[in-house]
């Protein structure tokens, strides 16, 4: 099952950068997630979030389209549960990520090299120098 779960998180962030149309990648995003949850892949589930409400956010269904809340996550409960959890590295990683992301389709390019920084930084520490 988690094989299965880890092909679809990555089939969710291919998705996105081979440009597939955001509806339909919003709703497979939403299912999967579903999926996830019901079938207790906690890491891929926590890994995929992050992805899952960017992609809505492109679709509008955030207030403020850099924050990563909306109806698959509220950004603010995510940290709260990385925080908690002893900082679930690669979910972290993700959230960053996607967030950089959103800066850029957004324009927000100096917050968007910031996190890339900060990303960078947070991995170095995890793993060491490259």
């Amino acid at each position: 099952v988690e094989s299965a779960m880890w092909s679809v998180s990555q089939y969710m962030c291919n998705s996105i950068v081979a440009g597939k149309a955001l509806k339909p990648l919003a709703v497979d995003c939403m299912t999967y997630i579903e999926q996830m949850q019901m079938l207790k892949a906690d890491f891929t589930y926590h890994m995929s979030l992050p992805f899952a409400q960017g992609v809505l956010n492109l679709l509008g269904d955030a207030e403020d389209p850099l924050k990563l809340s909306g109806s698959a996550m509220v950004e603010e409960d995510f940290l709260a549960m990385i925080e908690s959890s002893g900082g679930q590295f690669w979910s972290s990683l993700h959230l960053q990520i996607f967030k950089s992301m959103m800066c850029s389709f957004f324009g927000d390019f100096e917050q968007g090299a910031k996190l890339a920084l900060e990303r960078g930084d947070v991995y170095e520490k995890k793993n060491g120098s490259p």
